[in-house]
């Protein structure tokens, strides 16, 4: 008999040690992946496509309903959510029909949860099961506020350096990796700023200077207090007045240069 491959998904080691010892004593499991964090299960999940996952709930930077709603809705697993006491989440579980296990949990209750994920997989169920975790998940897209969403995922970046190019952005309850190379160029807007990507933007709370410093310096090249640009999508640099350049873009795009970044442009073309 084909065996049932599980990921699992938690912040604190100790949880995912506990989850993984009460699974290895079934011969009908095959633990496929252990993510300490939401890019990693994110990542996993998508490459692996496991029937069934043990996802916290709590994590920081990125929470394991921002997992599951950043997943192709079209294959999405088994889920089994695994929450520290949380009136919110808890409603948000029972009215949707989702199953969840509240730490600190007993055996019991946890090879009650296996057990009914099992037997869903086992007939085929997924299908009805995961129309409730849709619901579930639009749920919390709409409960979701402003100071959660638009915010660029620091905590995957280490001195600077982003993961595998990418920038990684959550937006609307969902979490984007955005290629470096795709990025056009970038706007400030207020407090945010608009990371443009070819007919479309992403909105981010963040300022012009930390993006600045985030994006590698010899691709991303500031021209203006408003506006870094990415030189591989740069077609043509026109002179303008004062030492200023209107750049085209291969978008259709223009911009203009100011002055007082005049210097750095000339240094990235030498010119």
């Amino acid at each position: 008999m084909q065996k049932i491959t599980v990921v699992i998904a938690d912040d604190e080691k100790e949880a995912r040690d506990g989850i993984k010892l009460l699974l290895e004593g079934d011969a009908e499991i095959d633990i496929v992946g252990m993510c300490k964090n939401g890019i990693e299960a994110i990542k996993t999940i998508n490459e692996i496509q496991p029937n069934l996952v043990f996802m916290d709930i709590q994590m920081p930077g990125v929470n394991g309903l921002e997992v599951i709603n950043s997943l192709n809705k079209s294959t999405l697993p088994a889920v089994i959510f695994v929450t520290a006491y949380d009136q919110y989440s808890l409603k948000a579980f029972e009215l949707h029909a989702m199953d969840y296990l509240l730490k600190p949990f007993t055996d019991d209750r946890f090879f009650k949860a296996l057990n009914h994920a099992k037997s869903i997989i086992k007939q085929n169920q997924l299908e009805k099961v995961n129309a409730n975790l849709l619901n579930l998940l639009d749920y919390y897209q709409k409960e979701q506020n402003e100071e959660n969403s638009g915010r660029i995922i620091k905590e995957t970046t280490q001195g600077n350096k982003l993961i595998n190019n990418r920038l990684i952005i959550k937006s609307d309850g969902k979490i984007y990796f955005l290629d470096l190379e795709k990025i056009i160029w970038v706007q400030a807007y207020d407090y945010y700023v608009k990371i443009h990507i070819a007919n479309k933007f992403y909105l981010v709370r963040e300022s012009l200077k930390q993006m600045e410093e985030l994006l590698p310096g010899e691709k991303f090249v500031r021209i203006h207090k408003s506006s870094i640009v990415n030189i591989d999508h740069i077609i043509e640099l026109e002179p303008h007045f004062n030492n200023e350049f209107i750049i085209k873009l291969n978008n259709g795009e223009e911009l203009k240069s100011s002055r007082n970044f005049r210097d750095k442009l000339k240094g990235v073309f030498n010119i």
